[in-house]
């Protein structure tokens, strides 16, 4: 990759130093840019700009074209053409160099008492995406669902379900104020009044069973599978739970107030101390939870990620406190806050709520618009941001579409080599590379080397939708070099050298898309 083989340059010259490339703004001079002239001046309390130009004279490589400094103390690196087009068509594709790091990314995990919601598809196009990134970076990583069957969510479902009997056999059905009320509950009452189910406990499990299979099934139509699928009961079976509270008991970091037991959360960052048991003597979330991460560090993971959603932003201060106190490092979890959906249509907001029923469901959505599509919408904003899912955009099959912008791109390559094999033509990297000279070649091939850069950024930020952003940049670079140049011509060097540099697009744009979770047709 260029940007590291330029930190390491950097890093030659000035081995003490933090080095960051950055990529140089459209309509500026140069390819990367560093701002390291900056942090030298503010040490030496010199100018940024008269540092700058001292480094500047001490570089020299034979990938550098040219070096130039921009005030107020920014350096920019033109990279020299010949290497460019070594570097893409001379040299064996490397792999990811192989990481240390086990990790566990656990996303999605929707309570099982109702189908997979919208703010969910996101959790779980995120997650299965940086999975593939992380994979594709070499890291070893796993998809997990956690499934909470053990929680008091679980027994207002079953109780909402007996509820949905009663109105079944002709009672009047008394839902709990905190249950479910939607109607989508009135499919899993069918089927266990036919099965002659009576007993709450029984009914709980049917119901439980019933939802996890369903979300099993809508999250394999959105293209996400799992490696690993764990469930609260069997945390609780290998006895990780009484662990966990005996050893905060026996640390002194509980204690009892109005008949409930806390956890000393705010000892290790939290605003506030946790309950963890009621004075009932039920557990809540918390409790289980921290016992569910020792489980998977228990399992050898280096790092676990976990992908939230931002109603549980207030809860990764006692969970990670949890962590701390019971003998683990804090920095083995990462919480990744993705904000939450908003459906659009004819310029409203759709309205969802899923305990009274009304929200849009996963299925809904995907029944509507192209899994594709979803996938990809759901890609185009950081985790941190709110994202507005625009239907109508999603509905249309033009280049105003991003997800068709790109594809149409691949198709559109792959229907040029179609007819270049007509022609007994077929790409091959071995042509002269003189031939690859106009602004627009060279344009493409320097976006089409930025991809493993921008894997290697979506890997350390834990943010895929850089991916996005990239092969819209890329199909946009490809489609303006497409309407400037042929690439089927008399000269038959010169075509051969398109060829090769096209065909390199769409080999790039296949990899991103399928790291999206989004399909890449030859025909469209």
């Amino acid at each position: 990759m260029i940007k590291q083989e330029l930190k390491e340059l950097l890093k030659q010259l000035f081995p003490e130093e933090t080095i960051i490339i950055d990529y140089v703004p459209k309509q500026k001079q140069g390819d990367y840019s560093t701002n390291l002239a900056f942090k030298i001046a503010a040490r030496q309390k010199k100018n940024p700009y008269t540092v700058a130009r001292e480094i500047a004279a001490r570089i020299k490589a034979p990938l550098i074209k040219d070096v130039t400094v921009h005030k107020p103390g920014f350096i920019n690196f033109e990279i020299e053409e010949k290497y460019l087009l070594k570097k893409l068509f001379g040299e064996e594709p490397k792999k990811a160099v192989r990481q240390k790091e086990k990790i566990l990314v656990e996303y999605v995990s929707v309570n099982p008492t109702g189908p997979i919601n919208i703010v969910n598809a996101r959790a779980a196009a995120v997650g299965d995406s940086l999975v593939k990134v992380l994979n594709a970076t070499g890291y070893e990583a796993t998809a997990e669902y956690y499934i909470n069957d053990g929680g008091r969510q679980t027994e207002l479902l079953a109780e909402s379900v007996r509820q949905r009997i009663i109105e079944l056999n002709g009672g009047t059905p008394k839902i709990p104020e905190n249950g479910y009320h939607g109607e989508y509950l009135i499919n899993v009452a069918k089927e266990i009044k036919e099965k002659g189910i009576e007993d709450i406990k029984a009914i709980k499990k049917y119901s439980v069973d019933f939802f996890i299979n369903k979300q099993k099934r809508t999250l394999e139509n959105f293209g996400v599978v799992f490696d690993v699928w764990t469930r609260e009961s069997e945390i609780y079976k290998k006895g990780y739970v009484e662990k966990v509270l005996t050893t905060l008991q026996n640390k002194e970091f509980t204690y009892k107030k109005d008949g409930a037991l806390f956890f000393k959360a705010s000892l290790f960052g939290d605003n506030d101390d946790r309950v963890i048991v009621t004075s009932d003597g039920r557990y809540t979330y918390l409790l289980p939870d921290i016992a569910y991460h020792v489980d998977k560090i228990k399992r050898g993971y280096d790092r676990l990620i976990d992908i939230w959603g931002p109603d549980h932003h207030g809860y990764i201060p006692g969970l990670v406190g949890g962590i701390k106190a019971v003998g683990y490092s804090k920095k083995i979890i990462e919480v990744l806050i993705v904000q939450e959906v908003k459906l659009k249509r004819d310029g409203k907001v759709v309205t969802m709520s899923k305990r009274a029923g009304t929200f849009t469901t996963l299925d809904d959505l995907l029944e509507e618009v192209p899994k594709d599509v979803v996938r990809f919408f759901m890609l185009m904003r950081s985790n941190s941001q709110h994202l507005e899912f625009d239907i109508d955009l999603a509905l249309k099959e033009s280049d105003e579409n991003p997800v068709y912008y790109v594809q149409y791109a691949h198709a559109r390559i792959k229907s040029i080599l179609r007819k270049a094999k007509e022609k007994n033509f077929r790409p091959n990297d071995r042509f002269a590379y003189d031939h690859i000279k106009e602004d627009e070649e060279i344009t493409l091939v320097k976006t089409i080397l930025k991809f493993p850069e921008v894997l290697e950024d979506a890997a350390r930020t834990r943010e895929p939708y850089m991916i996005t952003y990239y092969l819209i940049e890329l199909a946009r670079t490809f489609h303006y070099f497409y309407q400037k140049l042929r690439v089927l011509s008399d000269d038959s060097e010169l075509t051969q050298a398109r060829l090769a540099l096209i065909n390199k697009v769409a080999e790039t744009i296949k990899q991103g898309l399928d790291i999206l979770g989004v399909s890449c047709p030859e025909r469209m």
